[in-house]
C-alpha cells in the first residue's frame, strides 16, 4: 500500500473505519456480554487489521499471493476479536 497517493490512503482508511463500525455492530449482537461493545469491537478489528497488514507485509515475497492480502487482514483482526473475547471468558469469574 506504499504506492498509494496520500487520498486513496484516506478514503480506504476512511472506508475501514466504516466498515469496521457496522461488523462491530454485529460482533456486538452476536458476543453479547463476552463482547466489548460497538467501539471496543470497531477498534479491535481496526487495530488488527493494522497489525494483520503490518505482519503479511513482512512476511518474505511469494507466501502470500498479492490478492490474499487483505483476507490475510482481515482474518488476522477477526482471529485478534476472538482471542480478547475468549480471553475475556477465560479471567471472568463464574
Amino acid at each position: 500500500m506504499t504506492g498509494l497517493p496520500a487520498d486513496m490512503k484516506l478514503i480506504y482508511a476512511a472506508l475501514a473505519a466504516v466498515s469496521a463500525f457496522f461488523v462491530g455492530n454485529a460482533m456486538d449482537s452476536v458476543l453479547g456480554s463476552q463482547g466489548f461493545g460497538v467501539v471496543g469491537n470497531m477498534l479491535i478489528l481496526l487495530s488488527g487489521f493494522a497489525v494483520g497488514l503490518n505482519l503479511v507485509d513482512r512476511l518474505p515475497g511469494g507466501l502470500v499471493a498479492g490478492p490474499m492480502v487483505m483476507p490475510a487482514a482481515i482474518a488476522f483482526a477477526f482471529v485478534m476479536l476472538f482471542m480478547l473475547a475468549l480471553i475475556k471468558r477465560l479471567v471472568q469469574k463464574v
